[in-house]
């Protein structure tokens, strides 16, 4: 949902899964149309400018994930294919979403956890962990909650009518499109500069990164 719900919030997005892509599906492959060659745009490249989705990280093989290491790095693909030598840009903000392996252990590292390498890892600006703890308090909640939406969805739509009338006068919740066209507006108005607390956290988490690569490594 959350990979869903970023892509609808870009004016550009592209959501594709893990499981079954290739390394052509993502940057680009060759392809023959009336006897000639040509170069057919993966889910990178068609994102340029926008939002990739990949979702199922942890299923691509090794390799394919490797190919887009570039792709991340220097926002462009080096094509050769065919005969065809270019150079293609994928200037897309990846949002990647991965299973652990098995139960998370906060006690080894991410890519322990995930599978996935140390270089890949760096590549991605923030790694959030969502963690599903147990807490028997917050699953009755949430079980509730569920029923609810399935059982009593005309009473909720009364209830949701009822707060609405009760608002303040001007305050209005944002449409998605509007939503969308704010986003869009602050990251071509603004451009944001790093503090230096900042630069520390950057730097002591690229440290971190880069040691428990090498612990994997080994």
């Amino acid at each position: 949902q959350f990979l869903k719900f970023a892509a609808k919030l870009s004016n550009r997005s592209v959501i594709t899964t893990g499981l079954g892509s290739t390394s052509a599906g993502l940057t680009v492959t060759a392809v023959k149309d009336g006897g000639e060659w040509m170069l057919e745009a993966g889910a990178l490249v068609l994102a340029d400018g926008g939002l990739c989705c990949i979702d199922e990280f942890d299923s691509m093989r090794e390799h394919d994930r490797t190919t887009i290491h570039e792709a991340m790095e220097q926002q462009t693909i080096s094509v050769a294919k065919a005969g065809l030598v270019t150079t293609l840009s994928t200037r897309t903000t990846v949002f990647g979403a991965t299973n652990p392996k098995g139960q998370y252990d906060s006690n080894e590292s991410l890519s322990v956890n995930t599978t996935l390498s140390g270089p890949l890892l760096s590549r991605f600006d923030i790694v959030l962990v969502l963690l599903d703890k147990k807490n028997p308090k917050l699953d009755g909640i949430i079980s509730s909650h569920i029923l609810a939406q399935s059982t009593k969805a005309e009473e909720n739509k009364a209830s949701d009518a009822a707060v609405k009338s009760t608002q303040p006068l001007g305050i209005k919740e944002w449409t998605l499109p509007c939503l969308r066209r704010y986003i869009h507006y602050v990251k071509q108005r603004f451009k944001p500069v790093l503090t230096k607390e900042a630069e520390s956290v950057i730097s002591g988490y690229y440290q971190l990164q880069r040691r428990d690569g090498t612990h994997n490594a080994g």
